[in-house]
């Protein structure tokens, strides 16, 4: 026997109501693990404090990832992180805008998911700032 829990839950500070929820059965989509991370990924962030859009631009080295980050959390921002059978973690320097005459601050932004051949997607967060998704096209 198989058991699988859900969750539900709503931003921080947000109220919630749920109502004609329904589960069903559906077919398994193929996954192919270990899709390559290097190579040139647009972007978008859905988070509790806005949506933020981005390219990232990566290389892998064995379980090694670098690259950059430019987009609306800062231009050209180094990244680094770790790849295991299409398992991704990378991190970078957001440039996360203040509203003070002092400008923007930085904070660490990690961006943790799957690449699935040309997609890719997990969670995101910068850190004291931000919560949510992300999600990530390849581009030619």
């Amino acid at each position: 026997m198989v058991t699988t829990g859900v969750a539900l839950w709503s931003y921080q500070g947000e109220e919630a109501y749920f109502s004609n929820f329904r589960i069903t059965n559906s077919t398994l989509l193929p996954v192919k693990n270990g899709a390559e991370a290097s190579g040139k990924w647009q972007v978008r962030c859905s988070s509790d404090a806005g949506i933020f859009n981005g390219t990232l631009q990566l290389a892998r080295d064995g379980s090694r990832v670098t690259g950059t980050w430019s987009g609306d959390l800062g231009v050209a921002r180094p990244v680094a992180g770790t790849w295991r059978d299409g398992y991704v973690e990378l991190t970078f320097n957001a440039n996360w805008p203040s509203g003070g005459p002092g400008g923007a601050e930085t904070a660490a932004a990690t961006l943790a998911g799957w690449i699935d051949g040309d997609s890719a997607g997990g969670r995101m967060k910068v850190e004291g700032r931000a919560d949510g998704r992300w999600t990530a096209t390849r581009k030619p």
